[in-house]
């Protein structure tokens, strides 16, 4: 499988400050991310999924965002489209308009790859971010959030990729990847789940359940500081996590040690990649990749 990532602008990330949106508490408004850091962190990201057994397509950083667009976060490349990982991808809508620049220019990126593109409408009401969805092809089922997306922007991506299951999370965290994760076999089918059950909505919390039940998989907890936290007290982001087939990577080790101990029992390989920089815009591991 080949992972998107998206290279630092020569300037610097956040040459200018980190801009902040109301949604999101884990943005550092006016800081200015450490460049050499983010760019180490980057690599040792990049070298973890080589070892995993993936490819790496890194997209240069559009300099057009740096010189005239400062509310950018490309290097977010998830949030620009969605992929099959069959050649065709969906250009997506950003819940957060001053991001929507970033979905018109990943179409040049990815045509030049020779990818089919299905751009969503650009429509009132049609949201969607990249980092509110987990596409599992072996199985064919789309996990999606609604805080970000519009239900009419989950259900385009759904009947767009003939899902066979669209599976609908409603959390506390802007992005789904903020709070959950599902985990993959070496097949690359769903063994498990991970969500902080406290961040989710009764209503969802019952419908993982019974998603997990149906499946005979387990759905693991884990505590709200390893997910995106609260506003008075930031998470570590370790269920910011990028799911492989029998591998797992991401920023931190799950605080409950039982957690870690499940997933070595399920044979997943663990791959701990810090993201300190990259969290100052609220963001980590899955959000910093692609699956193409």
């Amino acid at each position: 499988m080949k992972i998107v990532i998206s290279k630092l602008p020569d300037s610097g990330w956040w040459s200018r400050g980190i801009p902040k949106y109301d949604d999101n508490p884990a943005m550092k408004k006016g800081l200015i991310p450490n460049h050499v850091l983010a760019e180490k962190e980057r690599k040792v990201l990049i070298s973890a999924i080589k070892k995993s057994g993936h490819n790496i397509l890194e997209f240069d950083f559009p300099l057009i965002l740096d010189q005239q667009h400062p509310k950018h976060d490309f290097v977010f490349i998830r949030d620009s489209f969605i992929s099959n990982q069959m050649g065709t991808a969906i250009i997506l809508r950003a819940g957060e308009p001053s991001r929507r620049i970033e979905n018109q220019i990943v179409t040049s990126y990815l045509e030049s790859l020779d990818i089919k593109i299905i751009e969503m409408p650009d429509k009132k009401g049609i949201r969607a971010d990249g980092g509110e969805f987990y596409f599992c092809r072996e199985e064919n089922v789309l996990f999606c959030g609604l805080k970000r997306n519009t239900m009419q922007g989950a259900t385009f991506v759904a009947e767009k990729f003939n899902v066979a299951e669209l599976v609908i999370i409603e959390g506390n965290g802007y992005h789904l990847d903020t709070f959950f994760t599902p985990v993959l076999d070496k097949k690359g089918c769903i063994i498990a789940l991970i969500a902080c059950k406290k961040m989710l909505s009764k209503i969802s919390e019952s419908s993982l359940c019974q998603f997990a039940k149906s499946r005979n998989i387990p759905l693991i907890d884990i505590p709200q500081v390893d997910s995106l936290g609260t506003a008075s007290s930031i998470g570590n982001f370790a269920a910011n996590a990028l799911p492989l087939p029998g591998v797992l990577i991401r920023a931190n080790r799950f605080t409950d040690l039982s957690v870690e101990e499940k997933l070595r029992e399920l044979e997943i390989k663990s791959f701990i990649t810090p993201t300190s920089q990259f969290q100052l815009s609220g963001g980590s591991v899955h959000c910093i990749t692609n699956e193409l």
